[in-house]
């Protein structure tokens, strides 16, 4: 069966929207700084953690506290944004830096964090989400089809499909979108965001969380 997952977001700062925004929906989705809200229906969680990095004893900490206060959780997902550890923000893009990864030490990474992970959460099932591409080395791999593919697949996950990113990379990268799709892991897809992307007029795409139009 499909649901409706509806984040927790600035709109339930207002009472009368939240509950107008949870009658409508099937499930919320949980995102870290909601980490303490209590409302009913919380199924999914969508963490900011970067799979392909390497992550030590906080970070384990932080994802048994998130099992501890999400007694409903089924699925949580993870990210693979960049490809360095502490990328700097710059025009609303990532920028290099502290250390670059190869792309064979962010595939260790990978396997050695999901397999940490599901001693965490145990039948709760783990996603990847796959990101948008922006034409700065720090996104070198990350936003790859073939790349989210193999994580995928090799690491037995599920994955989080993001429409507008898979536009904004397949746009950004001068690429058809049809094609950038088709090497998704799509058989793995148990979520999709749905929203719509803009263009600036430099002609780069961007993640601009517009409403969703007909297609």
């Amino acid at each position: 069966m499909v649901e409706l997952a509806t984040p927790i977001s600035h709109l339930f700062k207002n009472e009368a929207a939240a509950t107008e925004i949870i009658k409508y929906s099937d499930v919320l989705e949980c995102r870290d700084e909601e980490l303490e809200s209590t409302y009913e229906k919380q199924v999914v969680f969508h963490c900011e953690l970067q799979i392909q990095h390497k992550h030590g004893e906080k970070t384990l900490s932080y994802l048994k506290k998130i099992k501890e206060l999400k007694p409903d959780l089924k699925l949580i997902s993870f990210h693979m944004a960049s490809c360095c550890t502490h990328p700097t923000i710059e025009n609303s893009m990532f920028q290099i830096g502290g250390a670059v990864l190869s792309r064979s030490e962010m595939k260790d990474n990978a396997a050695e964090n999901v397999s940490n992970f599901r001693t965490i959460f145990g039948d709760i099932t783990l996603a990847i989400e796959n990101n948008n591409f922006y034409p700065t080395p720090a996104y070198q791999y990350v936003a790859d089809s073939e790349f989210i593919n193999e994580v995928v697949m090799e690491n037995n996950l599920s994955f989080l499909y993001d429409i507008a990113h898979a536009k904004i990379t397949a746009h950004n990268k001068q690429m058809p979108f049809s094609e950038y799709k088709s090497l998704l892991p799509l058989p793995n897809v148990i979520q999709v965001h749905i929203c719509k992307p803009d263009i600036d007029d430099d002609n780069m795409a961007y993640d601009a969380h517009h409403y969703p139009g007909e297609d």
